[in-house]
């Protein structure tokens, strides 16, 4: 008992969630990058294509590939150029996963404890999991409530960051990035793209540990039915992982495109109704997977690299903190 409750420790999952979130930043932000890069160019390319290449628009359409934008990053520095806005991203991912990961199993928990009381279940821990076992409705809710309300309080970090890793502004530091948003569009413009990114953030983090959840339970009954399926559990953790990131990131990229366009134009782009309608008319359907390829894979690494690290981090700190029990 001594171990379970030491298991809800917030300090534990802020620990697991800081470091999952810094170990997956890292890693996958050259992909971050060029998603950013291939969504701004699709608006060049439409611009180039409206306005028959008048004077200031020399990107041409068929340059909106990812291996060319690559190379374009790269000739702009080095292939270090493919990690510029590292920076923020760490400002912004390691506390909103500390945060995220603290808040979601609170909010488990709390879920779990009633479902305790009012005697519907006697398992209060997922098999081989760092968090509480939940119905597919109460993962649904958990996960996107907490996303939702620390995307907002991080919200103002993913603008500068959005704004720093495109070439449209030529920020030389995160602090000038704050200043010049802060003169021209006031407090606002710290939040621009909120709407956007609540739809697409709430559904994302509800429907990803619904998936990952299921994907986790079904591949340790396959593990223990099975010879053949002999893993471990971090092979596990990391399969449910990209299987619940592929899927969840699918569903929802729409609203990640739209988010994107507010953020990086938000003179055209003003509100997520106006901004589809405008996407719709100009580019049709299509318009809506405007760099679902890369953001696909990214956020399905992200994710895998993101939860394995927590699971394991908080797996490891409890074990650890039972053994001094004994």
């Amino acid at each position: 008992m001594p171990a379970k409750q030491k298991a809800s420790d917030p300090v534990t999952h802020l620990i697991g969630g800081a470091v999952s979130g810094l170990c997956a930043c890292v890693f996958v932000q050259p992909l971050d990058l060029i998603k950013t890069r291939l969504q701004q160019q699709q608006q060049a390319h439409l611009a180039f294509i409206k306005q028959g290449g008048q004077a200031g628009l020399t990107i041409a359409p068929l340059e909106s590939t990812i291996w060319k934008t690559v190379f374009g990053i790269i000739k702009e520095g080095s292939i270090l150029s493919l990690w510029r806005g590292t920076a923020p991203t760490i400002v912004r991912n390691v506390p909103g996963a500390a945060m995220y990961f603290t808040v979601l199993n609170e909010a488990r928990t709390v879920l779990a404890r009633r479902k305790i009381n009012g005697s519907e279940r006697t398992d209060t821990t997922s098999s081989g999991s760092a968090l509480p076992k939940l119905s597919n409705t109460e993962n649904l809710i958990a996960g996107g409530a907490s996303r939702a309300a620390i995307g907002f309080v991080m919200m103002p970090a993913t603008v500068i960051k959005v704004r720093y890793e495109s070439n449209l502004y030529n920020y030389k530091s995160m602090s000038g990035a704050f200043t010049s948003i802060f003169r021209t569009e006031g407090i606002r413009g710290l939040w621009a793209g909120f709407g956007a990114t609540a739809m697409r953030d709430a559904p994302l983090a509800g429907l990803y540990v619904l998936f990952y959840e299921q994907a986790k339970t079904h591949l340790g009954n396959l593990r223990s039915t099975s010879s053949y399926f002999d893993v471990s559990t971090p092979t596990i953790h990391m399969v449910a992982g990209v299987t619940a990131g592929f899927f969840s990131t699918t569903l929802t990229h729409p609203f990640d495109m739209l988010k994107t366009r507010m953020q990086l134009k938000p003179a055209e782009y003003k509100n997520v109704l106006q901004a589809a309608r405008k996407v719709m008319m100009e580019e049709g359907a299509i318009g809506f997977l405007d760099g679902i390829l890369v953001r696909t894979v990214r956020k399905s690494i992200h994710s895998a690299i993101s939860w394995t690290v927590y699971e394991e981090v908080v797996r490891w700190h409890v074990s650890r903190k039972a053994d001094h029990l004994v």
